[in-house]
């Protein structure tokens, strides 16, 4: 405090310690905080954390799992899968883990009866058994990416209660980086190439049905060149991948909600936390990223998983490709295996096809006076085409299968802005790989076409597009009579001629490509194997609006609505709509197909999205998006993968096809395509 000027009696002339003056005690106060801040931050995890990786001289794939939520200790946990996935990451090449935290379950007395009395253990010897059982072999091969730490949780009640700082004495003295929630880690491959995730175990903000909302919310209102290539998180013990592409970005960017092994396993004791707030199971482990590294002109890919099982397949495919990539034996290999296997037999299959009668299109008018002449309509005598609400094909092939799902190339827009001439030479790519097929959905043809005096030429460039380069649309499964096609316009009469008169455009598409109709949310059946003996059923609905529900900053929530709302019977995947690009896997016990249903979300062919007459003028979303499945001879053998953009589409197919085709060969990948 400042000294006050007395005029009384006393005075004071010595005193011991000495009163120093205040610029004095001043500056030892701030060169004490600096200490002291400098000490603190030794204490915290580190904002960024930057891992070179040295024994992948080639920059072959690497595979990053995110592992949270292990609660080692509790009663609940798992041992079994924690054990699993700890040996995976052992045991494989270029693969390597994230900590996301809560990797064991501490103790705090405010929950007794779910946390104190269901954790055997006390918290020096969680620790000691996370340390033996699991951080210190990994650590010991150098599989530890980062920690994540400082986060409200169980570790957390330990340094709310003592002061200890948890994270600390679980990494102290092994190769562990300790980042802060919600901090950036890099890995940096030996081309120079540098790959970041954020990393949090708490995000910012949770959603009841949606895992990635708080993720999303700060990746985007971060300016793309400081954007991460993608974030993970944990803490909410519900797994959901997403990679997306909104509109007017350079890249994808990627999204893991990691699951848990604490009450996921059925048949394990239940985390009581969660029942007593409502919740089911919880979900899984297992999630992670597969990073392919640029090599020559091509950038780099990456990859989300749901789960161990998709992870290991797609690892090792991508690993195969780029082992040949680097060789120079892409393209030979490829060659040699669709000589084995030219083509797939693609097969309708009536008995398990349902048509909509309810839904077939109304006949135009068969003749109409102009100007005193009665003209016949010549579009009337063509008979109307009646959509399928369930279509389901067979195809015979040894080799995966991918469905590209073409949607929002607005044929008919002006010239600068329909998608025509971009589709038609990814058309003409996709007759190189007969194992390629593609599926029409909203928006191929735009709202307006139908009062253009040209809108039969218009009908007819897509026809052009939907029968393919052998023109005999042997690629295209189904045609969706899409909204663009529902609209009032096309009934009316556009000039004088024959040719103006009204049309029924979803019949008129059908007629010339001789390829069936499906309607908004109809059912699409895929049986997909070997020539003889059971296959693999693959199912998906396919939507063309949202039910109101659309969101052009959360791509699949449409598609994640209708998946849960609306469907009866829930599917393998769902595709459709009208917003940005993405894809997404959610967890789903109740799946009678698989527990990892895809929501895909197509992007624009055209130069601009369809705002609904409000200018037009802003830029859509990059297309090329599919999902690739598997060949197998029953649901064990379920697998797919959904792709978030055309190059990705690309690759990962031919992935896929050089693991499935080296075996078709007869070939042993190891040998074939040793790492050197």
């Amino acid at each position: 405090m400042p000294k006050i000027e007395q005029t009384g009696a006393l005075k004071t002339v010595k005193s011991f310690p000495e009163f120093r003056s205040e610029d004095a005690r001043v500056r030892d106060f701030k060169e004490a905080m600096e200490r002291l801040q400098r000490l603190e931050m030794d204490a915290m995890g580190r904002d960024k954390v930057v891992r070179k990786i040295e024994n992948n001289p080639n920059n072959e794939p690497v595979q990053v799992i995110v592992w949270s939520d292990l609660h080692l200790g509790s009663i609940a946990g798992d041992l079994d899968e924690m054990e699993r996935i700890r040996d995976y990451i052992l045991e494989n090449d270029n693969v390597f883990v994230i900590l996301a935290g809560d990797e064991i379950e501490g103790l705090v007395g405010k929950y007794l009866s779910t946390n104190a009395a269901k954790t055997p253990i006390n918290v020096q010897q969680q620790i000691e058994f996370l340390r033996i059982m699991f951080l210190e072999p990994l650590a010991k091969k150098g599989k530890i990416v980062g920690m994540v730490s400082e986060y409200w949780g169980h570790p957390g009640w330990i340094a709310d209660a003592t002061t200890i700082n948890p994270w600390i004495s679980m990494a102290g003295g092994l190769d562990i980086p300790i980042i802060i929630n919600g901090g950036d880690l890099t890995l940096k491959f030996q081309n120079g190439y540098e790959h970041t995730t954020k990393v949090w175990h708490n995000p910012p903000k949770a959603s009841a049905d949606d895992e990635l909302t708080g993720q999303r919310e700060v990746m985007q209102k971060t300016s793309q060149s400081m954007r991460p290539k993608g974030s993970a998180a944990a803490h909410i013990h519900r797994m959901a991948v997403a990679q997306e592409f909104y509109a007017g970005a350079d890249s994808t960017t990627y999204y893991i909600s990691a699951g848990t092994a604490k009450g996921s396993n059925p048949n394990k004791p239940r985390d009581l936390f969660g029942i007593r707030l409502g919740a089911s199971l919880s979900e899984p482990s297992g999630q992670g990223v597969n990073i392919v590294p640029p090599r020559g002109r091509r950038k780099d890919i990456n990859i989300p998983f749901a789960s161990l099982e998709e992870g290991e397949v797609s690892h090792e495919a991508l690993t195969l490709l780029n082992r040949a990539e680097a060789q120079g034996l892409r393209e030979e290999l490829l060659e040699r295996i669709h000589k084995k296997e030219p083509t797939p037999k693609i097969s309708y299959l009536p008995p398990y096809s349902r048509l909509a009668p309810r839904y077939k299109e109304s006949k135009p008018l068969d003749k109409i006076v102009i100007g005193g002449e009665t003209i016949k309509n010549q579009f009337t005598g063509m008979e109307m085409v009646v959509p399928y609400d369930t279509l389901a094909f067979e195809i015979e092939t040894q080799l995966p299968i991918a469905l590209n799902l073409l949607a929002n190339a607005r044929i008919g827009a002006s010239s600068s802005i329909e998608g025509f001439k971009d589709l038609s030479k990814f058309v003409k790519n996709m007759a190189d790989n007969p194992h390629a097929l593609m599926i029409s959905l909203r928006n191929m043809i735009d709202k307006s076409a139908g009062k253009l005096p040209n809108r039969v030429d218009v009908l007819d460039k897509l026809v052009e597009l939907l029968k393919g380069e052998y023109g005999d649309s042997r690629q295209t499964l189904a045609i969706m009579m899409d909204e663009s096609l529902r609209q009032g316009d096309w009934k009316n009469k556009v000039g004088k001629g024959p040719e103006h008169l009204g049309i029924a455009p979803a019949s008129y598409l059908a007629r010339e490509t001789k390829v069936p109709l499906i309607h908004h949310l109809s059912l699409l059946k895929l049986s997909i194997g070997p020539v003889r003996g059971p296959k693999t059923l693959y199912t998906g609905v396919l939507a063309d609006k949202l039910e109101n529900h659309g969101s052009k900053a959360r791509p699949e929530w449409g598609l994640s609505r209708i998946y849960d709302l609306y469907l009866q019977e829930k599917p393998g995947f769902v595709a459709g709509g009208h917003m940005s690009a993405g894809t997404m896997t959610i967890f789903d016990r109740s799946n009678p197909e698989t527990k990892y249903p895809k929501l895909i979300a197509p992007g624009w062919w055209a130069g601009a999205d369809d705002t609904g007459g409000k200018g037009n003028v802003k830029v859509g979303a990059n297309p090329g998006q599919a999902i690739i499945f598997m060949p197998g001879r029953g649901p064990k053998d379920y697998n797919a993968f959904a792709t978030a953009n055309a190059e990705e589409t690309e690759y990962m197919h031919d992935a896929l096809m050089m693991l499935e085709g080296l075996k078709l060969l007869n070939l042993d990948p190891k040998r074939v395509l040793k790492r050197k």
